[in-house]
């Protein structure tokens, strides 16, 4: 009876070692595949943003070299439907597939206060950054341009200036990143389920392999008894 009591002891405690053994390794193999995947997506959405970020950069010196102050300060109007066209085909959208959503306004400038010109892009006039934030974060004596970090967008401010260096108007490019955002979430989320997946195979694996010599003892013994 000891022998046998000690022999069950012995099993409970292989059986609990094996279990917290199993539970470690499921939770190292998770969290390390985890870590490095988040690692990775991080440095590629740094990649990405900074080139995004060149690329915005770029199109804002173009812009600012193509609106016409004194135009715009003169009839904003008409300087709003000429620029429209003017901007549409100036920033025509290439790529047939983007992860970022690009939005673009301009807005006439006059006595502290803002009104929409235009706007282009998913983004709705109120939910452009100049909008929202005070004139003083963006109006400068040298009309340069402001760039901004909203919650998972960025926008560069550019203000127009007439001929006698007043700003008359601003125009904002904004791009948000919320395509980007998913397609992280939704490549970790794979990668973490095919782990889990991987590890709870080997556990399987480990268990049958485990069990069947026991399964195969006690058959051959069986068959020793009625022999």
């Amino acid at each position: 009876m000891e022998n046998r009591a000690a022999y069950q002891a012995d099993v409970i405690n292989r059986l609990i070692r094996t279990v917290i053994l199993i539970i470690v390794s499921l939770m190292l193999s998770v969290l390390s595949v985890s870590f490095a995947v988040h690692h990775m997506r991080l440095q590629f959405e740094e990649e990405f943003k900074t080139i995004s970020d060149a690329k915005v950069e770029a199109v804002c010196d173009v812009v600012r070299r193509t609106l016409d102050g004194d135009e715009i300060a003169a009839n904003p109007q008409d300087a709003a439907v000429k620029y429209n066209e003017v901007l549409n085909l100036l920033l025509s959208e290439t790529s047939t597939k983007s992860y970022t959503g690009e939005s673009y306004g301009l807005f006439y400038y006059s006595d502290g206060h803002l009104s929409v010109l235009m706007n282009h892009g998913p983004e709705a006039p109120e939910s452009f950054e100049v909008a929202s934030r005070d004139i003083s974060e963006w109006l400068n004596a040298d009309n340069v341009p402001t760039t901004v970090e909203g919650k998972n967008s960025e926008s560069i401010l550019v203000p127009v200036a007439d001929s006698t260096g007043r700003c008359v108007a601003v125009f904002e490019y904004k791009c948000n990143f919320n395509s980007l955002k998913s397609m992280g979430d939704d490549f970790e989320g794979r990668i973490l389920k095919s782990v889990i997946i991987a590890v709870a195979a080997g556990i399987f694996v480990y268990i049958v392999q485990l069990l069947i010599p026991k399964f195969i003892k006690r058959a051959g013994s069986g068959k020793g008894r009625k022999l």
